[in-house]
């Protein structure tokens, strides 16, 4: 059952949530911003990490540390910390690499928690005119396809193209669906959609705990599990981070940063990439639908939220969030 709140006071109730879980101002501020960011779309990607813990850093953690390989690569060891803080910190540090050389690769590790939804981080770079492709390691829970273990992470990614307006933000896990969205399934007492997910024993399931218990699916069978794989090389690998197997949880990010105006004119990509939105707009449809492009519709719900003052929270999650936050 969601609940309505005014959005101001959510952002205070989180505040005090993460303070009473021990994240200082810093940390804070940053998780804040990228669960409510999360939140305010209607993503599985929200405050329910908050009420999952999925937000904190180790006991003993280090400082964040990066380590500039070229003028254009870069690796940060997270040190333990939250992951969301280790990706923010990463992304600023692609921004100050492709401001001096045109294109910024760098590589995350040692993280142990999630870095919430990566469209945050891609959407930062785009409106600062780059092209920004973000990649998210996390735990095995994801099949291969033909195969029953979980070998794979969710392993998403997110892409963000600068416009003359708001950047356009894809931001896709390679999974059928995502983890939260199964672990939300179980805490409502709800069924997972159809063929997303496995029992331990490789069985189609839509019970979330078995499916907890099995795997969940690539989405759109062979063509996805490829990427998934691909994804997987791209973190864990080209990161040193944890593969399936490894007893260790340390989980890998990969940030790619592009300035469009090193190959065109200044501001010519933006201008040519608003053209083929409108373009888009204007095209076609079958008959009663509307064009859909990528975070259109979460960026509606999300502006609605903030021009209300209002957003609708799962009602067991909010009051969670409240006797913490006191």
């Amino acid at each position: 059952m969601k609940k309505f709140v005014a959005l101001d006071h959510l952002n205070e109730v989180v505040d005090q949530a993460l303070c009473k879980l021990g994240l200082d101002l810093t940390e804070r501020t940053i998780v804040r911003h990228i669960l409510m960011y999360a939140e305010m779309r209607a993503s599985t990607q929200g405050l329910i990490k908050i009420k999952e813990r999925t937000v904190l850093p180790d006991p003993n953690c280090n400082a964040i540390t990066t380590d500039t390989k070229t003028p254009s690569v870069a690796s940060v060891n997270g040190g333990g910390h939250t992951g969301m803080v280790v990706l923010h910190e990463a992304t600023l540090v692609a921004e100050r690499l492709v401001k001096n050389s045109g294109i910024a690769l760098v590589s995350t590790n040692n993280t142990r928690s999630s870095t919430g939804a990566i469209g945050y981080y891609a959407h930062h770079l785009a409106k600062s005119g780059y092209i920004a492709l973000v990649l998210a390691g996390s735990p095995k829970v994801m099949a291969i396809e033909g195969g029953i273990d979980p070998v794979f992470g969710t392993n998403p990614i997110a892409i963000a193209i600068p416009t003359n307006d708001e950047p356009l933000v894809l931001d896709m896990a390679t999974a059928a669906t995502t983890w939260f969205a199964v672990i939300n399934a179980r805490d409502n007492n709800d069924h997972l959609p159809a063929n997303v997910a496995l029992d331990k024993d490789g069985k189609p399931t839509i019970d979330p705990l078995a499916a907890m218990s099995g795997a969940i699916k690539a989405f759109g069978g062979a063509k996805g599990s490829g990427l998934a794989l691909m994804f997987e090389f791209l973190t864990g690998v080209l990161g040193n981070a944890s593969l399936m197997g490894d007893s260790e949880d340390n989980r890998s990010n990969t940030i790619i940063a592009i300035d469009p105006s090193v190959i065109g004119i200044e501001g010519q990509f933006q201008s040519r990439a608003s053209e083929l939105v409108k373009r888009l707009r204007e095209s076609r449809t079958t008959d009663n639908a509307a064009l859909r492009l990528p975070g259109e519709y979460s960026n509606a719900i999300a502006e609605q939220c903030e021009s209300q003052n209002q957003i609708a929270i799962d009602a067991d999650l909010y009051q969670h969030l409240l006797a913490l936050s006191r």
